[in-house]
């Protein structure tokens, strides 16, 4: 079963955070990863007196890697390091213990996701944080907030450029290249207008629109994908993978306070069983979830079973939503998975095709 992330030496890290923070101490960054091979463990790899260019030469072009540092005095940064030679499944699991590091950090004027050094530069670094001292304690005006995501949609289609060329992509990323070329000739103007539609906000105009909004907005079901580019690259690992090795399912579910958001909640190894026992310890039981599970059970290529969880208790209007999202969502995943077997279940019994006794929770 897969476990919660922590730390080898808690008390280890919890001194060095601290003397970061220090201004009369010397240390001034260090460098997190994990330390088992199922990366359960995270620890500190490496730390240092230096600056940011002594941070950038420690840094793996195969390994995930977290970084805390100080910038100046009470100005710090912490940057996710998802290289591009790093596994889908390594940057899934960044994507998850992402909120468990930062959580031991404390304030942080500069947060990065740098998949390449370039990402890292001093001038970048720079960049990010006289943009935080600007905007610090107020409310960005309209032109300063679409300027700011006008940036940040740039540098989205910068990722799924550098990822057509490598060939690390599959037809999804060359429809994504595509669609970030379009949304460039949109006027700015016209970036982010929402409308309301039966009391839910829908987006009318996108400005650099995703795999997941041009698929979904065909079916006009409004749903989202947290991570896109990373779920992807993790899905299009476990239909490589083997069954029986350290991967073969990946589980979704909604964001907290976004109904129509999912996002990826835990991935495995040990098939239907694993999953069973994963939602029973960190989801009591599932009953009241609506989970989407991608599980590797046949060894052919580009073929995953698609279950749709629906819990026990999962009110009646949830599982109306449920029915419509879940047909948008299997094709998404088929642009990836090419041969999808859909199954339906309300709990772990459900799962392991047992006979319910009691009706009630896993029994599993």
């Amino acid at each position: 079963m897969a476990g919660e992330v922590s730390w080898e030496d808690v008390q280890d890290v919890k001194e060095i955070i601290a003397d970061i923070r220090d201004p009369d101490c010397d240390m001034r960054w260090v460098i997190f990863g994990y330390s088992t091979k199922d990366m359960k463990k995270l620890s500190v790899v490496d730390a240092g007196a230096g600056g940011l260019d002594e941070v950038v030469r420690h840094l793996k072009n195969t390994r995930v890697m977290f970084a805390f540092l100080m910038l100046e005095e009470k100005a710090f940064a912490f940057f996710q390091w998802c290289p591009e030679g790093a596994s889908g499944m390594e940057k899934a699991r960044a994507s998850i213990h992402r909120s468990f590091i930062t959580s031991y950090l404390g304030s942080v004027s500069v947060d990065l996701h740098a998949e390449r050094l370039e990402d890292l530069s001093q001038g970048k670094i720079d960049e990010e944080y006289m943009y935080s001292r600007a905007t610090a304690g107020r409310q960005l005006d309209s032109s300063e907030a679409q300027a700011k995501l006008a940036e940040e949609s740039r540098r989205k289609e910068e990722t799924v450029k550098r990822q057509a060329v490598t060939g690390n992509t599959f037809e999804a990323q060359k429809t994504l290249a595509k669609l970030g070329a379009a949304g460039r000739s949109m006027s700015t103007t016209e970036q982010g207008k929402l409308h309301t539609a039966s009391g839910t906000n829908a987006s009318s105009k996108i400005a650099a629109k995703s795999l997941s909004h041009t698929i979904l907005s065909k079916a006009k079901i409004d749903v989202e994908f947290e991570e896109e580019d990373v779920l992807k690259e993790l899905i299009l690992d476990l239909r490589e993978a083997e069954v029986g090795g350290d991967f073969d399912w990946m589980l979704l579910g909604y964001a907290e306070e976004k109904k129509n958001t999912l996002q990826l909640i835990e991935t495995g190894a040990g098939g239907r069983e694993a999953v069973v026992e994963y939602i029973n310890d960190s989801l009591a039981g599932g009953l009241d979830r609506v989970l989407y599970i991608l599980i590797k059970e046949d060894d052919s290529t580009n073929k995953c079973t698609f279950v749709a969880w629906i819990g026990m208790n999962v009110a009646a209007f949830r599982k109306a939503n449920t029915s419509t999202h879940r047909g948008a969502i299997s094709n998404w995943v088929t642009r990836v998975v090419h041969n999808l077997q859909e199954e339906y279940c309300q709990s772990g019994n459900d799962l392991l095709g047992l006979k319910e006794e009691g009706g009630e929770g896993l029994d599993a």
